[in-house]
């Protein structure tokens, strides 16, 4: 079942004032808001919400085996921006399945304010708990979230130029140590962009992904493609979206914040043991 994590109470003071989100929101174009939520829409249609848990049982006298398997969401996430992050799409593409999968509490925190960008997509998901905190409290949140429940997610973001703070290496490397699943944002993407020269798409692809490296022909490492229609020699891409859809990024699924357990026996058959 999902959890209900209570966050520690200290916590509550590093969060922002709440008129940063609504202003930031107020002050993103209409048409900006709109891709985002079309993502946000994306993802619903691409992966249903998942039950709190879910469980399967398998019994066959044919192979001997009896087995069960469960799954649980995760019962929180902690994603860490660095400095400077400031791409919404990657945010959400990240986040967003967390939702999905049901994680219990989903906390985005920052050594620096967030941008205005990252604000309004915090805003569109619904995803209140943002705080901000110096890097020598990160260890003690870390802590606090484990004692609460040891099944947690690590997700770090690295700032505009690409590298992780001192707190984000420490996080990382402590969520190691404890075998507890990661994930890292790429930074300065590749992006193969085929939108018609002078296209409102260019603005807003450079807002949705301020660190990216925009490219107009083919090249190694292309993280994902933007094209105003379907090509087949599109298909190798990882991720290919059409107008309308640049908000959308090929991030980790709900799987990735579901755990899996399994209790597996030897199958024996009852009617014999009663004979024997």
């Amino acid at each position: 079942m999902r959890l209900n994590i209570e966050l520690p109470g200290w916590l509550e003071a590093c969060r922002p004032d709440d008129a940063l989100y609504a202003d930031a929101y107020e002050s993103t174009p209409a048409e900006l808001r709109a891709l985002l939520k079309t993502a946000i829409a994306f993802a619903f249609h691409r992966w249903q919400p998942a039950c709190d848990e879910q469980r399967t049982e398998r019994r066959s006298a044919r192979s001997g085996f009896r087995h069960s398997e469960s799954s649980r969401p995760a019962g929180w996430a902690l994603a860490h921006l660095g400095p400077g992050f400031a791409s919404p799409a990657r945010l959400l593409a990240a986040l967003v399945p967390a939702v999905l999968a049901g994680v219990g509490r989903i906390l985005i925190v920052s050594e620096a304010p967030f941008s205005p960008a990252v604000c309004t997509a915090l805003e569109l998901a619904g995803l209140e708990d943002s705080f901000l905190l110096d890097a020598d409290q990160m260890p003690g949140l870390y802590e606090d979230l484990r004692a609460l429940c040891p099944d947690g997610r690590i997700l770090a973001f690295p700032a505009a130029d690409g590298s992780l703070t001192e707190a984000q290496k420490e996080l990382l490397h402590s969520a190691a140590l404890d075998g507890m699943p990661r994930f890292r944002d790429l930074p300065s993407p590749r992006l193969l962009c085929l939108h018609a020269p002078g296209s409102p798409a260019e603005d807003s692809l450079r807002w949705l992904y301020p660190d990216a490296e925009f490219l107009t022909e083919a090249a190694p490492d292309i993280r994902a493609a933007y094209a105003e229609e379907e090509s087949p020699e599109l298909g190798g891409l990882p991720f290919v979206c059409g107008p309308g859809m640049e908000a959308c990024w090929p991030g980790p699924s709900p799987e990735f914040y579901r755990t899996r357990t399994c209790s597996a026996f030897l199958f024996q058959n009852i009617d014999s043991e009663a004979l024997s």
